[in-house]
């Protein structure tokens, strides 16, 4: 059965959906960190596949949004990138109080990758990384929301000079705090140096694009992840799903 449910602080509670294990109690606990903005929206479905596909391999699963975002508290003008941060470990702590599972392996998602490890790359309690498509940095990801940004305008009618110059502030849709934009933009790849290799385990759909950390193991599948292009379309990367689901199983 899935379970919804908030957890965390009264004033700044996160949305949760928790899969327990089909068939047995499960050792193992994994924690999916989504992307955000309007790549949160478009892997939401395939994300749920997957963990549903977990569960049913005998995990512990638990899903949440970050704080600002989806159906947890808060506004996303008032929200810094290091809540977020804090977001993760406390989803941590959470599945962990809830499951009691000492196995914890993380699932990052683009930027959700460079979160998790920023998040818990120093810590013992996370076993496994398993990064899909993690972006170098907060300055490139952010030069890859402006290119959104770009796309999404060519998708409308032509604007007036006033709506145009209103979407010269926007980021895939989406307003952005100086705050944010500024944490966004000290987010390197020290992130996931943090994080020893042995733990690392990346998944791409592009040989072009390399994992800012030599020596990490990466799997290439052969599939299309247009982050920046087809941004109406809904991501249903069953080849992808099935490479996450390998790197979050396999002992």
């Amino acid at each position: 059965m899935i379970e919804p449910f908030f957890f965390g602080p009264n004033n700044e509670q996160l949305f949760a959906i928790y899969h327990p294990p089909i068939g047995g109690s499960g050792q193992v606990l994994t924690v999916i960190c989504p992307p955000l903005f309007i790549e949160y929206m478009r892997t939401q479905l395939a994300l749920r596949e997957l963990a549903i596909s977990l569960a049913e391999s005998g995990q512990h699963v638990l899903r949440f949004d970050y704080r600002g975002t989806g159906d947890s508290f808060g506004e996303l003008s008032e929200t810094a990138v290091s809540d977020w941060v804090d977001d993760i470990a406390l989803a941590v702590r959470e599945g962990r109080d809830l499951t009691g599972c000492n196995v914890v392996r993380l699932l990052g998602v683009r930027a959700g990758a460079l979160l998790a490890c920023r998040s818990a790359g120093a810590s013992s309690d996370v076993e496994r990384f398993v990064l899909w498509d993690p972006v170098p940095d907060g300055a490139a990801y952010l030069h890859g929301l402006r290119r959104m940004q770009a796309a999404i305008v060519d998708l409308h009618p032509p604007l007036s000079r006033a709506e145009r110059r209103e979407t010269l502030h926007e980021y895939a849709g989406h307003r952005l705090s100086e705050r944010m934009l500024d944490q966004l933009r000290l987010l390197d790849a020290s992130a996931y140096a943090s994080v020893p290799k042995s733990k690392l385990h990346v998944v791409s759909t592009s040989s072009e694009v390399g994992f800012p950390v030599p020596g990490v193991a990466t799997g290439v599948t052969p599939f299309a992840c247009d982050w920046e292009t087809n941004l109406a379309d809904r991501m249903m990367a069953k080849p992808v799903l099935e490479q996450l689901r390998t790197c979050l199983t396999i002992t």
